[in-house]
């Protein structure tokens, strides 16, 4: 494998080096956009999906006291177990951004670690926002290094990239020097994990994985403060991370055009929530029911086509893709999330409500699903045919990617749907101005009002 022998110690001499006035405006917008979805899908995660009252008092059993803020409890918890727990919590609705170029969650892992450093420090906001920015940057640029050939291994991007991430951010907001920052990274390439094997039986494995490499960075970078020696070249060397966990890694990506290109602008922020290969199966069906002005009827055809990639993890023949037994299954169906879009016009939570409805099933079951390679990875097209004409709808680029459409309006009714204004108001208006806060601290401690339930329709 043709490696760039000094990748990591560059990785780690950005991470120490850049200031926020390195960081274009563009970049930093979508770094808090990124961090006020967060707090909605980490709220809402804690609250609605199945697993998060047996994590959170499992855990509660294991551990005491603390002073760090889990988001919506109002219990403070210790350092390490607060970063893991917001980020279960912002990646179990599988409503989090998202970076497809680098196939990754970002937030889910970088901003529990970043937040848990910054309240113990009492980091101001441009302080904060700086390691958000070095933190994603680094997790994307990761991602992109992994490439596909990580998923063909069995391994979850986030779970990696997203640990090199979590670190890079946590050891700016530490203040280590460059040398502490690799150390770091060298320490946290031991910890690296995350199986693909949950698609198996719609586990819940996938949701532990932001949060287990936000508590790992915790230990990496504590580590490393105290002087502990970490492997050299971790991401590059013979048995780095890029060579242990893909099998078609692309290490130019770790530093091509560092610090002129800012690849984390790439993050996208979900509609939905299901994998983001799914989404433009969904776009499509609910512009396919708008064209139509109902459900397709029974006797129609329907042909939905999706890319090679998204057809790994979201198509193919598995049993469970035509018919979830579960959420997890269910945010990893394609079929199913096109057949909840076109008989009920919306997706949501509330849609895995749905799993087991004979409807839904009816249609799932006889939608074709092709293989389309010149479809992005996650486009999708789909087509209806009665006895008259066939209505085909395309979709080249989801919606919620970054451009035109993203705007802080539309991430902030987002998070106002999560979060049902249980939040102060002064939240997402601290955020949205991020840079001029005097305190992480205060903002971060607001997080503590626990939400009510609500249906999120």
């Amino acid at each position: 494998m043709t490696t760039d022998a000094g990748a990591t110690a560059t990785l780690a001499d950005f991470v120490a080096h850049t200031t926020l006035d390195d960081v274009p405006d563009q970049a930093r917008t979508r770094l808090t956009q990124c961090l006020l979805d967060f707090i909605g899908v980490a709220a809402a995660g804690s609250r609605y999906a199945e697993s998060s009252h047996a994590l959170r008092t499992s855990l509660r059993g294991l551990v005491i006291g603390g002073e760090t803020t889990v988001v919506a409890d109002p219990e403070p918890w210790p350092e390490p177990y607060a970063a893991m727990l917001n980020g279960i919590y912002a990646h179990s609705l599988d409503f989090d951004d998202t970076h497809i170029a680098g196939g990754l969650h970002p937030g889910a892992a970088v901003i529990p670690a970043v937040l848990a450093v910054a309240e113990r420090t009492n980091a101001t906001g441009a302080e904060l926002l700086t390691a958000l920015a070095v933190g994603y940057e680094v997790c994307c640029r990761v991602g992109a290094a992994l490439g596909r050939g990580a998923y063909h291994r069995g391994f979850h991007p986030t779970a990696i990239a997203g640990l090199i991430g979590a670190t890079a951010g946590a050891g700016r907001l530490r203040g280590l020097d460059a040398d502490g920052v690799a150390q770091a990274i060298g320490l946290a390439g031991s910890m690296a994990s995350g199986s693909m094997q949950y698609l198996a039986n719609g586990a819940e494995n996938k949701r532990l994985h932001p949060g287990l490499a936000a508590h790992n960075a915790i230990l990496a970078t504590t580590f490393a403060e105290a002087g502990v020696r970490g492997a050299a070249a971790a991401l590059e060397g013979t048995y780095g991370l890029l060579h242990g966990y893909s099998d078609q890694p692309h290490p130019e990506q770790l530093t091509a055009d560092l610090g002129r290109v800012w690849i984390l602008e790439g993050t996208g922020i979900k509609p939905y929530p299901s994998c983001r290969l799914t989404h433009g199966a969904i776009d499509a069906a609910l512009q396919m029911r708008a064209e139509l002005g109902a459900s397709p009827p029974a006797e129609t055809t329907v042909r939905l086509a999706i890319s090679p990639t998204a057809n790994q993890l979201v198509g193919g023949t598995d049993p469970r893709k035509r018919a979830p037994e579960n959420s997890v299954d269910g945010q990893f169906s394609a079929v199913f999330q096109a057949s909840v879009a076109l008989l009920d016009g919306h997706v949501g939570w509330e849609s895995y409500q749905r799993i087991a409805d004979p409807g839904v099933r009816a249609l799932a079951a006889r939608i074709e699903l092709a293989t389309d390679p010149t479809l992005p990875e996650a486009g999708a097209e789909l087509s209806v045919t009665a006895d008259g004409p066939t209505h085909t709808v395309r979709i080249e680029k989801p919606s919620g990617e970054p451009g035109g459409s993203l705007s802080w309006d539309l991430v902030h009714t987002k998070y106002e749907g999560l979060t049902r204004h249980a939040l102060p108001d002064t939240v997402a208006a601290t955020v949205a101005d991020l840079a001029a806060c005097p305190s992480a601290r205060s903002l971060i401690r607001q997080l503590r009002t626990p939400t009510e339930p609500q249906d999120n329709s």
